[in-house]
C-alpha cells in the first residue's frame, strides 16, 4: 500500500518530494481526485517533481500511483465492512437521534459553503440553457429524477439523462452550445456521471455539479460546483442537505423565469385531462 511505501522510502526523498509525500500522507483522500496540475499547485512544486515521486514510490507515473489511492478508499468504505462495524457499534444507543443531529449539521455546513450568488448562478445558467439536462447514478438518481420533475414543471426541454444505458447516448448527442448539464455524484462517485460531464464539456455545454467536495471527479471539472453535506451516521450518504439545494434551484427557477406560470399552466392542463391524481 501506498502509505507503506511513503513512510519506507520518506527518508530518501529531496526537499520537495518530501512536500508532496506529506501531502499524501495528510490529505490521501484528496489527492486520489487532484489531477497532476491541481496537486502541483497545492503542494507548490512542478509537475515533473510529482511523476519523478510517483516514480520513486515504485509506479509507473502519477495515474498508476492516484489508481492506487482510489482502490484504498473504496476498501475503507465498504459498505459491508462498514454496516457491520456499525452494528456492534452503536447497540443500545439513541441511533435515531443521532441521525436527525448528523443532519442538522449537514444542513449548516451546507448553508455556510454555498453563498447566495453562487446559488443565484446556478439558477440563471438553468434558466438561460435553451435545454437542461440531469442526471446522477446509484442513490443519485432519485436526487436527479427530483430536480429534474420540479424544474421541469416550470421550463420548457428539461431532459432525465441514463434512466436506460442504452439510450444515453441518443440523449446526449442533442446537447451542444447553450445548452446544460447537472450533474450529482457523492462518494462512492459514479464514474458514469463523471463521463456525461466530460462529454458536456467538450461539446460546449455548461455544467453543473452537486457533490459533496470541490475536489470530487464532477467537483474539479464542473463549471459551477453547490457542495451538499453528505456525512450519515450509516453506511449510505445523507441526501437531506441535497434535496435543500434543490429546493432552493427549484424555487429559484420557479420565480425568477417569467414563462414558468405558462408552463406549469399546460403541465397542470394535461394532468387534469388525463386524470392522473386521484380526487
Amino acid at each position: 500500500m501506498i502509505q507503506a511505501r511513503l513512510r519506507k522510502e520518506y527518508q530518501f526523498l529531496t526537499k520537495n518530494q518530501k512536500r508532496v509525500a506529506d501531502f499524501f500522507l495528510t490529505h490521501g483522500d484528496e489527492a486520489a481526485f487532484l489531477t497532476i496540475y491541481h496537486l502541483a499547485q497545492r503542494v507548490k512544486t512542478s509537475q515533473s517533481t510529482i511523476v519523478r515521486f510517483s516514480r520513486s514510490m515504485g509506479y509507473k507515473g502519477y495515474l498508476e500511483l492516484q489508481k492506487d489511492l482510489r482502490r484504498i478508499i473504496k476498501q475503507k468504505i465498504s459498505p459491508p465492512e462498514t454496516l457491520q462495524h456499525l452494528i456492534v457499534k452503536e447497540r443500545g444507543q439513541d441511533f435515531f437521534s443521532k441521525i436527525f443531529e448528523i443532519d442538522f449539521q449537514n444542513l449548516r455546513n451546507t448553508r455556510k459553503v454555498n453563498e447566495n450568488e453562487t446559488i443565484k448562478q446556478a439558477v440563471k445558467e438553468i434558466l438561460s440553457a435553451k435545454k437542461v439536462g440531469f442526471t446522477g447514478f446509484r442513490s443519485s438518481y432519485a436526487a436527479a429524477y427530483l430536480i429534474y420533475f420540479l424544474i421541469g414543471q416550470v421550463k420548457k426541454n428539461c431532459e432525465l439523462l441514463g434512466t436506460m444505458l442504452g439510450s444515453l447516448p441518443n440523449q446526449l448527442v442533442g446537447f451542444g452550445r447553450g445548452d446544460l448539464i447537472l450533474g450529482i455524484s457523492f462518494l462512492r462517485y459514479s464514474a458514469q456521471t463523471l463521463r456525461i460531464l466530460n462529454y458536456a464539456k467538450r461539446e460546449g455545454c455548461r455544467t453543473i455539479a452537486i457533490t459533496d467536495d470541490p475536489v470530487s471527479p464532477i467537483g474539479q471539472i464542473a463549471d459551477l460546483v453547490l457542495i451538499a453535506g453528505a456525512k450519515s451516521a450509516t453506511y449510505f450518504n445523507s441526501f437531506s442537505s441535497t434535496i435543500t439545494l434543490i429546493n432552493c434551484l427549484a424555487a429559484g427557477v420557479s420565480l425568477k423565469s417569467s414563462g414558468s406560470v405558462n408552463v406549469l399552466k399546460s403541465v397542470n392542463q394535461i394532468v387534469k385531462s388525463w386524470e392522473i391524481l386521484l380526487r
